[in-house]
């Protein structure tokens, strides 16, 4: 693995499960260690949206075993080789970052943002060139769609 940092926004707990249930999905498959690390607790809105997912292949007695209750410090979690998912209001995601920055060498991580104020966004998507959405996994490069769209909004910043 290494240092990877991906983004993602979300206006509420439902839209961040139907963006991150392809893309852990996807994780189990791959095998690799999920540590989530949340400003709110989503517990039973994951449970809601498993109960209600049919015909669709994921590994729900994975997903519900990740944990999806609110944790807010670091205290004690061993993050090197994890794919790492942060959710939770800017200036959490930003606190949490720092320390993951300071303690850990190689990992992969989500950063997913609830966004309220939409003027927010540019700002952030600014500092990433990978981004998760339900469209799922998308890498900006010069020319692409998404870095023009990216740039136009920062113009009117």
């Amino acid at each position: 693995m290494k240092k990877e940092k991906i983004c993602s926004f979300y206006v509420s707990d439902f839209h961040l499960i139907t963006i991150l249930l392809p893309y852990i999905n996807e994780k189990i498959t791959e095998e690799k260690e999920i540590i989530t690390i949340l400003q709110n607790d989503v517990s039973k809105s994951i449970k809601r949206y498993l109960k209600n997912v049919k015909n669709v292949n994921v590994e729900k007695e994975k997903i519900l075993d990740i944990g999806w209750k609110e944790i807010k410090k670091m205290k004690n979690l061993d993050l090197e080789n994890k794919t790492v998912i942060v959710s939770g209001e800017e200036d959490f995601v930003k606190k949490i970052n720092d320390e993951i920055y300071k303690e850990i060498e190689d990992y992969e991580l989500l950063n997913c943002y609830k966004i309220d104020n939409t003027e927010d966004i540019a700002k952030i998507a600014s500092e990433y060139s990978i981004f998760l959405n339900t469209s799922g996994k998308t890498e900006l490069t010069e020319n692409s769609q998404n870095e023009q769209k990216r740039k136009t909004i920062q113009t009117q910043i």
